[in-house]
């Protein structure tokens, strides 16, 4: 999970800069397990909540934490 300072104009869909960027990285062997992650991170991002409390995280630690507290329904 990356919060950027600036964020980056990627011509999204609803012409909003982009300043959440997630990074998963998977071994070419990998099953489909990848694919049922891709589905919780956008279910994740798709909440306003969440999105604000990653915006206000102060580290990269608090990041960590926001998404291990949505995973685990807090």
């Amino acid at each position: 999970m990356l919060h950027l300072d600036a964020p980056i104009d990627f011509d999204a869909i609803d012409g909003a800069p982009v300043d959440l960027l997630f990074v998963l990285l998977v071994p070419e062997a990998a099953t489909d397990a990848h694919l049922e992650l891709l589905r919780q991170i956008a279910s994740m991002l798709d909440r306003k909540d969440v999105r604000e409390r990653l915006r206000n995280a102060p580290s990269n630690e608090a990041l960590y934490q926001v998404v291990l507290d949505v995973q685990n329904g807090h």
